[in-house]
């Protein structure tokens, strides 16, 4: 068995959460990542798509993440907060 098989859901989302903290264009305090064996299920808002794409791409790049499902929504604001209409 190897190392990333090892990973624990815990570790996984945890390690999910820093290389999104690391995004620099990215309020990843609206992203909850929630992992269900190697794969990472991204919920919560952002502010574009390409804050979106970038999230999922980021996420992508965690060892031990073989598959990465977006339920992200778009808020269009950028500060990341839902607005009624």
């Amino acid at each position: 068995m190897n190392a990333t098989a090892d990973k624990t859901a815990a570790e996984l989302e945890r390690q999910v959460s820093a290389r999104l903290a690391a995004l620099p264009d990215v309020d990843s305090s609206m992203i909850e990542p929630h992992a269900e064996g190697t794969k990472v299920i991204l919920e919560g808002s952002v502010d574009t798509v390409f804050s979106a794409r970038k999230a999922v791409l980021s996420a992508e790049t965690v060892d031990g993440v073989h598959d990465v499902e977006s339920h992200l929504t778009l808020t269009g604001n950028k500060n990341g907060a839902s607005t009624s209409h």
